[in-house]
C-alpha cells in the first residue's frame, strides 16, 4: 500500500526529486515548469512525501496569476492551486498538512492571507478548506479555466465553476526547523 501510517514531510520539491513526482503525481513538463517557476522565487511547489513517495502536492503562487485575476483585492495575495492528494492517501491528514505548509511559508514571507478557488462541486476540499478557516472571498462565483496534466501524459483542460476562498494568516507563528527550512516539524498521517 502506498500510503501507510506514518511521517508526513511536506517541503518544497528539490531537483533531486524531480523524476519522482513526474512518474506519479504531474507529467514531467508541469513538473519542470514548476520547477523553473520556482527558482526565479514566483512560487513554491510543495509535496508531501510519505515512506520516501510523494503523495501530494499544492503550488502556492507568490501572487495569483494573471490568468487567474479576478480584479479585486484578493489577486494580491499567495494563491493555491492544484492541491491534490493521491485517491488512496486521502484523509489521512496530508491535504491538511499541504496546506498548513503553504500558509506557514507565506506568513514567513511576511504574507497576511492566502487565496484559493475552488470548484464548486468539489465538497470534500471545500469541506476541508472550511475546517481550517477559509472563507468566502466576497467574489462571485464565476467559471475558471482549468487543465490537468496527469503524470503518465493524460489530461484534459476546460472550465469549472469556482468560489473564491481566503484565509488570513497573519496571526501563524513561524519557525525554523534544524535542517534550515521554513515551516514546522513533520506532521504523522
Amino acid at each position: 500500500m502506498l500510503c501507510q501510517s506514518g511521517v508526513v514531510d511536506v517541503h518544497p520539491l528539490r531537483a533531486d526529486e524531480a523524476v519522482a513526482v513526474a512518474a506519479s503525481l504531474r507529467h514531467r513538463i508541469v513538473v519542470a515548469d514548476r520547477m523553473e517557476r520556482q527558482r526565479r522565487d514566483e512560487c513554491l511547489y510543495l509535496v508531501a512525501w510519505v515512506g520516501g513517495n510523494p503523495v501530494g502536492q499544492a503550488l502556492l503562487h507568490r501572487r495569483r496569476p494573471p490568468a487567474l485575476c479576478v480584479a479585486h483585492p484578493l489577486d494580491a495575495l499567495p494563491y493555491l492551486e492544484d492541491v491534490f492528494v493521491v485517491p488512496e492517501c486521502r484523509n489521512r491528514g496530508i491535504g491538511t498538512a499541504l496546506l498548513e505548509a503553504a500558509e506557514r511559508a507565506a506568513a514567513f514571507r511576511g504574507d497576511q492571507g492566502v487565496s484559493l478557488a475552488v470548484s464548486t462541486g468539489n465538497s470534500g476540499a471545500r469541506r476541508l478548506y472550511a475546517r481550517l478557516g477559509y472563507v468566502d472571498a466576497g467574489v462571485p462565483v464565476h467559471r475558471q479555466s482549468t487543465s490537468d496534466h496527469a503524470a503518465d501524459g493524460a489530461g484534459w483542460s476546460g472550465n469549472e465553476t469556482v468560489v473564491d476562498l481566503v484565509k488570513r494568516i497573519d496571526c501563524l507563528a513561524v519557525t525554523v526547523r534544524p535542517d534550515g527550512e521554513w515551516g514546522g516539524p513533520p506532521v504523522r498521517a
